[in-house]
């Protein structure tokens, strides 16, 4: 069977997306900034001492901290048309603590060289056990890129389980015998042990260093080949590369420091055919994630800013990605033109009075903003194939994307702008479906109980002891709770612990609060709640069956029905949360008052990460 690499003819742009870095709720908005610039891929690094914090605890789903949902975030690639390419390390790039390792790895194993292929071993069998399925053709992994060593230091410590193990027994295999070495090195060894390991083995040329290099690239192909093996006898049928083997490669490009992008433009027939472009570095993050970062801020200066918005640089690299899929594109100075059947596209990365020849009378002129609202433009005039006027790259409403000139504004959209809004539609629907189901799962958890003691049925007398218990358990822990955090004044920390940031939790189970272990108006407050979330559900969820509608008509859709969209998408957004927010006040005025108990920080958090994943992935502010 055809690997994808041999089944499609557009060029492979892929960007690095640091899932792990990234709060979940900014997830989709930032796949829609990607898509802007014009990438159609993601290589997605997976630290593996991220998602396994106690040997034999892999979290790959969200449970105990929804950054770690790559099963979710695989899914959500299939949902905005990109394909991924995983790269499960075991070792990661850098600015990731540990080199994505294990920290408990690190810590318990005085020999890393002997513990790491058991480790490895159970790492890649877990996750191959969750995502296995979603590979091409029936998902939208379409390759695995394995780093098998170490890629910040040219000379990495070498385990004595290397250098005093298993060199001399290579040396054996590689010499007939002590006199064939000796002869070889110029030496008088009475025995292969006697040979140590040079110190120098990177830089001397000597031959007892060459055999060195040439003894650890064994080691390395042994390793790799075993990695590989594993990967196979899980399921995989993709490509799987190597560190050093021939396959296609990442070429890639540092976009913090994009000093010159003229190899990023460069028509992809000129590159090697099995080559794929791999964008680093595109998205900062500020403050970086302190479970999994080295230092406070990543990629400082990327093209897309924490907040979603774009610098300069974007616009620049969206010119050079689009000319490897738009052979249409016409780029002068830093205005791109691609020609559609219907009218052009116009952007540009800066203010500049513009006056264009076109190729057909357009009739009708609309800026597009980098939210994804569509408003006609006044700014700039079509007339007698000729386009005038300010283009300008903001104002006070936001960011333009780009500038769509429509020769019938009646007609349905087609070609590149059907496309390029269908991806605009389609991160907001999956942002509002997403938040349906978040709402649903609060509103079932947080069912009424015995809020209406009338009208429940009579409970055996086991079950009213259980609960008793239940609620004397959580009043003596939340008064324990109280003291630690006041004796160590560490508020915060205690709230991390609470909420699963900072801590290993087992990944089989997370914590559910129901309102019926709580008395009083602890109990009202989370009913209260939960019949807010059960009413917010199913409207989310009939907006986000609408727009897909819209966005996946046969026939396409025109100007007006975008815009309709995305009014129904923002609108319904704004109407779940205000509530949401309410519910946000109210829990944490309740908190603060003691009137519930700490453990309630968590409904708070998962609330407001329901209402902050409406903010960003669909008012996209």
């Amino acid at each position: 069977m055809p690997t994808y690499f041999e089944s499609v003819t557009t060029p492979l742009l892929a960007a690095e997306f640091s899932y792990f870095r990234l709060p979940r709720e900014k997830w989709e908005l930032m796949l829609t900034r990607l898509r802007q610039m014009g990438v159609n891929a993601l290589t997605l690094t997976m630290p593996w001492g991220f998602h396994e914090t106690e040997p034999g605890t892999v979290d790959l789903t969200g449970t105990a901290n929804s950054r770690r949902d790559v099963v979710g975030l695989v899914q959500l690639c299939a949902a905005l048309n990109f394909v991924c390419i995983l790269k499960p390390g075991p070792y990661t790039g850098e600015g990731v603590l540990g080199q994505g390792l294990p920290i408990w790895l690190l810590h318990r194993s005085d020999d890393l060289e002997t513990a790491l292929p058991e480790a490895v071993s159970y790492w890649f069998k877990a996750f191959s056990r969750m995502l296995a399925g979603q590979q091409w053709p029936h998902g939208p992994i379409v390759a695995l890129h394995v780093e098998s060593e170490p890629g910040e230091t040219s000379s990495p410590a070498l385990s004595p389980q290397l250098t005093e193990v298993k060199w001399p027994i290579w040396l054996r295999k590689h010499y007939e015998g002590i006199e064939a070495l000796n002869a070889a090195y110029g030496t008088a060894y009475r025995t292969v042990n006697q040979v140590s390991f040079p110190k120098d083995w990177a830089t001397a040329r000597t031959p007892q260093a060459e055999d060195a290099r040439t003894f650890l690239e064994t080691v390395r192909h042994e390793s790799q080949s075993g990695y590989r093996q594993i990967l196979l006898d899980q399921g995989w049928q993709i490509p799987i590369y190597l560190v050093g083997e021939a396959g296609p490669a990442l070429q890639n490009f540092n976009l913090t420091n994009p000093t010159d992008l003229t190899a990023l433009s460069q028509p992809q027939k000129t590159r090697r055919s099995s080559a794929w472009l791999n964008l680093q570095r595109t998205i900062q993050v500020d403050p970086d994630a302190a479970d999994v970062g080295c230092g406070p801020v990543w990629a400082a200066g990327a093209p897309i800013r924490a907040d979603g918005s774009a610098r300069p640089s974007f616009w620049l690299v969206r010119q050079c990605l689009w000319s490897h899929v738009l052979p249409e594109v016409q780029r002068d100075d830093q205005t791109l033109r691609v020609a559609w059947k219907n009218g052009h596209i116009v952007t540009r990365s800066g203010d500049a009075s513009l006056k264009l020849e076109l190729s057909a009378s357009a009739r009708a002129v609309y800026r597009l903003r980098f939210s994804g609202e569509l408003v006609a433009e006044t700014s700039l005039k079509a007339s007698r194939g000729k386009l005038s006027g300010l283009y300008q790259a903001e104002d006070a409403a936001g960011q333009t994307d780009l500038i769509l000139l429509l020769n019938d504004a009646a007609a349905p959209l087609s070609d590149f702008p059907l496309t390029y809004l269908s991806h605009l539609l389609a991160a907001q629907a999956q942002t509002l479906s997403r938040s349906a189901a978040l709402a649903v799962s609060l509103a079932e958890t947080l069912a009424s109980g015995e809020a209406n003691p009338a009208a429940a049925p009579a409970r055996p007398p086991k079950t009213s002891y259980i609960l008793e218990e239940s609620r004397r358990s959580l009043r003596e822990a939340d008064a324990a709770l109280r003291k630690a955090l006041t004796s160590i004044s560490a508020l915060e920390g205690g709230f991390a612990t609470i909420l699963g940031k900072e801590t290993s939790q087992s990944a089989a189970a997370s914590l559910a609060i129901n309102p019926a272990i709580f008395e009083g108006q602890a109990r009202e407050v989370l009913t209260e709640l939960g019949a807010a979330c059960a009413k917010i559900g199913p409207s989310l969820q009939a907006a986000a069956d609408e727009i897909r509608h819209t966005a996946t008509a046969p026939d396409g859709f025109t100007i007006a029905q975008y815009q309709q969209s995305y009014t129904l998408a923002k609108a319904a957004a704004r109407a779940a949360r205000e509530p949401l927010l309410k519910m946000i006040a109210l829990l944490r005025l309740e908190i603060a008052a003691e009137r519930l108990p700490l453990v309630a920080w968590r409904v708070h958090h998962q609330v407001q990460e329901l209402a902050e994943s409406l903010r960003w992935g669909v008012l996209r502010a």
